[in-house]
């Protein structure tokens, strides 16, 4: 929380992580690693001992950079039905996290797309939208911030 500038990022990061849920990334990445017939055995009773492994697997799930795209081009797409937030929110986040450095390890080499290569692509999907010029009143998150 504070790490964010403004209402449009915590937005767009939210709606980033609600398309994760949305777009049943953890379902699809635990039929990646697990495969639909293990899952289906658990899920029936069959194999009660591979339920601790998933389990534990979960915590440590990570998604693709696939899916971080799919999430990051879904933010856009809700928060464009907010008619209230800036769309590319999420590319605010970015912005920051990369002019601070955060962009260190080489994109093949990780879970995810590296900020830039976020940016533009949010920033091309809310042009697309014409949504990324939205005037945000920032009081609730400056209030929110005030009380952590």
């Amino acid at each position: 929380m504070k790490f964010l500038d403004n209402e449009d990022q915590l937005a767009g990061v939210l709606g980033h992580e609600i398309a994760h849920a949305d777009r049943r990334h953890t379902s699809r990445q635990l039929q990646q690693q697990y495969g639909i017939s293990l899952l289906l055995s658990v899920l029936l009773g069959e194999n009660p001992g591979q339920l601790a492994q998933i389990a534990t697997g979960l915590g440590q799930l990570k998604f693709s950079r696939d899916f971080e795209r799919e999430a990051d081009e879904y933010s856009v797409v809700y928060l464009n039905g907010t008619n209230y937030y800036a769309c590319d929110g999420a590319a605010g986040f970015f912005i920051k996290a990369e002019a601070q450095g955060q962009s260190g390890t080489p994109e093949f080499l990780s879970t995810h797309p590296n900020p830039g290569s976020r940016i533009q692509d949010i920033q091309t999907k809310a042009d697309q939208l014409g949504c990324r010029n939205r005037n945000t009143s920032n009081s609730t998150l400056t209030e929110l911030k005030s009380l952590l």
